[in-house]
């Protein structure tokens, strides 16, 4: 009977995975299908104010990416991703209570830190900016559509465009590495790739939130 009962809640907690996992991967084709427009039809050219923006050091971006991790953004998210999970119960091999949270928040927040530490190790090599720079148009929906592109699509330390090569090697890989720390029930390739897609969700709605809540970005980039 007991084993019954775990193997029923593992059940219900894949069909809450699933759909998660292609909501992710969805998200990331279509991010992704929007960049053969980008190449065909760039955007207008950058006002006068970003030009004046000077790249970033490795020192700098080294700096940049602790403040991400350990800043208010950090603890935020693996707040809510711990909150999230501690609602599905999953894993449940973590329990519920103050001791099931602490160890969602602490496989949340070390989720964080692994994405944080990948970016700046392969932005630096690549010379990808880490900054959000934000949308010149006015409406509401263009800026959306400008955050969201920022996902996948960076500045680099010349001023150019870029793909965001290390911002998407780095989500598919933490993805996967946290199952180094993961229950039997989390520890799967699909979960790997639903933890993606949630990092893909996270850098998006922190673009948006930056794109209208100017307090938010970095001190440069409030001009």
């Amino acid at each position: 009977m007991h084993r019954f009962n775990i193997d029923m809640r593992h059940r219900k907690s894949n069909r809450i995975v699933n759909p998660l996992t292609l909501a992710g991967l969805l998200a990331c084709s279509f991010l992704i299908s929007a960049l053969p427009a980008q190449t065909t039809d760039p955007p207008a050219p950058p006002a006068a104010k970003d030009d004046s923006i000077a790249p970033l050091n490795v020192a700098q971006k080294f700096n940049y990416r602790v403040t991400q991790a350990f800043g208010i953004r950090g603890f935020f998210q693996a707040a809510v991703g711990a909150g999230l999970n501690q609602v599905r119960d999953v894993p449940h091999e973590w329990g519920e209570g103050s001791v099931g949270f602490g160890e969602r928040f602490g496989s949340s927040f070390g989720q964080h830190l692994v994405d944080q530490t990948m970016e700046f190790t392969l932005e630096s090599a690549l010379h990808e900016d880490p900054r959000y720079f934000p949308s010149h148009e006015k409406g509401a929906g263009a800026r959306i559509r400008h955050a969201l592109l920022a996902t996948v699509i960076t500045r680099t330390d010349s001023g150019g465009q870029t793909l965001a090569i290390a911002r998407i090697t780095s989500a598919f890989a933490t993805g996967q590495l946290v199952n180094a720390w993961q229950p039997p029930s989390t520890n799967s390739v699909s979960e790997g790739l639903t933890r993606t897609g949630l990092i893909f969700a996270e850098h998006a709605a922190w673009n948006v939130a930056q794109e209208f809540v100017p307090r938010l970005r970095p001190k440069s980039m409030r001009q």
